[in-house]
């Protein structure tokens, strides 16, 4: 798990709460999707960072747009999707580009959000989430 060494631990318990949704929804790999609703358990950062968007209308919003298979009950790992990879080394770059040592749920948000290819993107963009103003919310809360 040396891929996730670098996260603070809410950052590897969003990741792990990812995984849950996606069997949730029965899915074959973690999508971005799947992560941004992991990141709604951190209410500090919602609260933070998503105001106007509600906690319901994301879920609603995603549970609409994502298909749904028979769930997997037995003990499995899920593989990221592509877009879920890519929004994770995203975040990793924006924590390097903000002098950050460590990779939190706000890196995570941001790497969701510089993803442009995924659907918790353009949703979040199209509710006025910006990147930069994330962004400058990471900065003044590292120093």
């Amino acid at each position: 798990m040396t891929t996730f060494i670098r996260y603070i631990e809410e950052a590897r318990q969003t990741i792990f709460h990812a995984k849950h949704q996606a069997d949730r929804f029965g899915a074959l790999e973690i999508e971005p999707e799947h992560i941004l609703l992991a990141l709604l358990n951190d209410s500090v950062l919602i609260s933070r960072t998503m105001e106007g968007i509600s906690e319901k209308e994301i879920r609603e919003a995603i549970d609409a747009h994502l298909p749904r298979r028979e769930p997997n009950t037995l003990p499995h790992d899920l593989p990221l999707s592509k877009a879920a990879r890519k929004a994770l080394v995203l975040a990793e770059e924006e924590a390097d580009k903000l002098g950050h040592l460590k990779i939190g749920n706000g890196h995570l948000l941001l790497g969701l959000l510089d993803s442009t290819d995924s659907y918790a993107a353009a949703f979040l963009t199209k509710k006025g989430l910006s990147a930069d103003k994330l962004r400058r919310q990471l900065e003044s809360s590292s120093s």
